[in-house]
């Protein structure tokens, strides 16, 4: 099966096929073995040529949002046959949504923007303390905050929305 997916703006060619020990698959001619088995709440185990990775899933209106090693990604798959991304309307509007997710359990520190904030590409907009380590979690694009959905001092999960940035 061949599809066309988003992660990040970014368009790769994914064709994959079921084998005795998960899938092979092609990513812009490029070979993988992988195998994945979901747990609960939205977590995944990933395998990728015998490296593990864990994940966590949330599906975002047309799209999902895919947390990997504390990095969150925008992921969405086409179907060739029904239809294809759109880099170009997006980028001709000139916004898209980010939706922050917390990458790790851990507990809010502060927030270093406010609802409303113009916010640039790598722009710092949370700390976020996990194992008495402060983490900063950056901008992935240029918006502005829509909505702050956790306050100061609140205690959070890994994949649980944070903050809406358009």
């Amino acid at each position: 099966m061949k599809h066309a997916v988003q992660v990040d703006k970014r368009t790769y060619q994914v064709e994959y096929e079921k084998t005795a020990g998960g899938l092979r698959v092609w990513v812009d001619g490029r070979s993988y073995q992988a195998d994945a088995s979901a747990l609960s709440g939205g977590f995944f185990s990933i395998l990728v040529n015998n490296r593990s990775y864990d994940a966590f899933v949330s599906r975002e209106k047309d799209s999902f949002a895919v947390v990997v090693a504390g990095k969150t990604m925008d992921v969405d798959f086409y179907d060739p046959r029904s239809r294809q991304p759109s880099d170009e309307s997006k980028r001709s509007a000139g916004v898209s949504r980010q939706t922050i997710c917390a990458p790790m359990a851990g507990r809010i520190v502060r927030f270093q923007v406010m609802s409303g904030d113009l916010v640039q590409d790598g722009q710092g907009l949370i700390v976020l303390e996990a194992m008495k380590m402060e983490n900063e979690l950056k901008s992935q694009g240029i918006g502005l905050v829509r909505e702050i959905l956790v306050a100061e001092n609140d205690v959070v999960v890994p994949g649980q929305h944070l903050m809406v940035i358009e």
